[in-house]
């Protein structure tokens, strides 16, 4: 299974004072968000840059929101799981809309 992701789109950051600096991680790996910019209300990250991430039978996929300084642990915005079921689908989306937040990335699973 193949996992291609194509776009985060923010709609409520969950840092009120400030951006976010959104990080996904696929199973357990970061696989964007280091060197991105953070996103604020309204923004999208175009996430085709992205190696195509191959899977066996599912997929967890996590937002975080990082925090600087080491003094709070990241923000989970929200997980779900990804897997055969959706493969052939077309683009599909999910929306992580814990603590506060409300994101949603756009997504495709192919075989």
């Amino acid at each position: 299974m193949k996992l291609r992701l194509i776009s985060l789109f923010c709609s409520k950051t969950e840092d009120d004072t400030s951006e976010d600096e959104p990080r996904l991680i696929v199973s357990g790996v970061q696989v964007w968000g280091a060197e991105a910019p953070g996103l604020n209300d309204r923004d999208t990250a175009d996430l085709s840059a992205v190696p195509v991430i191959e899977f066996g039978t599912r997929a967890r996929i996590e937002l975080f929101d990082a925090d600087a300084g080491g003094e709070d642990d990241d923000d989970l915005l929200g997980r779900f799981y990804v897997g055969r079921m959706q493969s052939g689908q077309g683009e599909l989306e999910y929306r992580f809309v814990e603590d506060d937040a409300d994101y949603t990335l756009t997504y495709e699973v192919t075989s």
